[in-house]
């Protein structure tokens, strides 16, 4: 079973363009269709929320240094 996922995962801006590869749902196959489109798109949303406040935010800048 895939573990679940961090939206720490996302290192840059381009990642987010592989959301579909990189947010697994370790219970895919036991959710109803309904609910696993659903999850899949607030953990989109969410994914995307993070990734820009961190980045937009310089906090990409400050794990380098």
């Amino acid at each position: 079973m895939p573990k679940r996922n961090s939206p720490n995962d996302i290192k840059n801006l381009e990642d987010l363009n592989d959301l579909q590869k990189i947010v697994v749902d370790k219970r895919n196959v036991k959710r109803k269709t309904e609910k696993r489109n659903r999850r899949d798109r607030h953990y989109n949303k969410l994914f995307i929320k993070i990734a820009l406040k961190n980045h937009l935010d310089g906090r990409e800048d400050e794990k380098e240094n």
